[in-house]
Order: structure tokens, then C-alpha cells, then sequence
């Protein structure tokens, strides 16, 4: 009977999420490291921006050839500020320890780059309301498509 006891308190209680290991555990390869601090950077720079109205800004991107990341990078934080199903843990560029929204921006770039779009549909899913989903999709792709490949 003590055994039993003495197992049972190991359990984790409800309020650690089984999610925080995943952040702990996982290690980002060198590309991912590079990749991570600059969207960090541009997370941070996307703060200072003028807040663009999401749907008008999407017109806008599709319609000109030549976009900067930094048009694409504002456009997709302000938008994931604004639509996401909770606030979104950026750390500043540099910092060891990521986020696990951190690890599901880099699984997102990295389904956008593969061209995985039900990977990429399912992700923005995870994480922002319906009404933004689209429109997210379409610049975390731009975005991607700007930042280049790191292989």
C-alpha cells in the first residue's frame, strides 16, 4: 500500500503541461538556431510597426512582385498577435531556451519550405482562430519563401 502511495506522488499535477517537456527536451540543429533568431528579430522589429489591417495587407502582398521579408515577417506577427488563440511566447534573439510557440513556428516555416500544406494548414490551425487562418497561411508561406533556405 505504501508503494502505491509513493508512485502516485510523481504524478504530474494538471497545471504543468506535458507540452513544457516537449519545450525542455527539444534541441534545435544549427539551421534551426539561425532560422529561430532571425524570426525573433523580426517578431521584436514587428512590435514598433504600424498595426496594418490583416486582410488589406494580404491584398496588397499578393499583388506586388517584389515584397520585403520585412512587409511579410510584420504583416504575419501583427496578424498572429491579434488572431492567435492565446498570447505567443517570442524569446529575444539569442536566448538559449525556446518557446514551444517558438517550436511550432519552426515546424511551420519548415512545413512551408517542404511545400507541406496540410502540415502547414493543420499547424495555423493549432494555434489562431478560424476568421485569421487563411490569411496567416498565406504569409507565414511569403514569409518563408523570403527568409530562403538555410540547408
Amino acid at each position: 500500500m505504501a508503494t502505491a502511495l509513493k508512485n502516485q506522488s510523481t504524478v504530474v499535477a494538471f497545471p504543468a503541461c506535458p507540452a513544457a517537456a516537449v519545450a525542455r527536451s527539444f534541441v534545435p540543429t544549427t539551421a534551426e538556431r539561425i532560422d529561430l533568431d532571425r524570426l525573433r528579430w523580426l517578431a521584436l522589429r514587428s512590435l514598433i510597426a504600424p498595426k496594418p489591417d490583416l486582410e488589406r495587407a494580404c491584398f496588397l502582398l499578393s499583388g506586388e512582385p517584389d515584397v520585403s521579408l520585412s512587409r511579410f515577417s510584420v504583416a504575419f506577427f501583427r496578424g498572429l498577435a491579434d488572431k492567435a488563440r492565446r498570447e505567443m511566447v517570442f524569446y529575444r534573439p539569442g536566448t538559449k531556451t525556446v518557446s514551444d510557440d517558438e517550436i511550432w513556428l519552426l515546424r511551420l516555416a519548415a512545413a512551408c519550405r517542404a511545400g507541406d500544406d496540410s502540415g502547414a494548414r493543420a499547424l495555423i490551425a493549432w494555434r489562431v482562430q478560424p476568421d485569421g487562418q487563411r490569411w496567416l497561411r498565406f504569409l507565414a508561406a511569403g514569409m518563408v519563401r523570403m527568409l530562403g533556405t538555410t540547408d
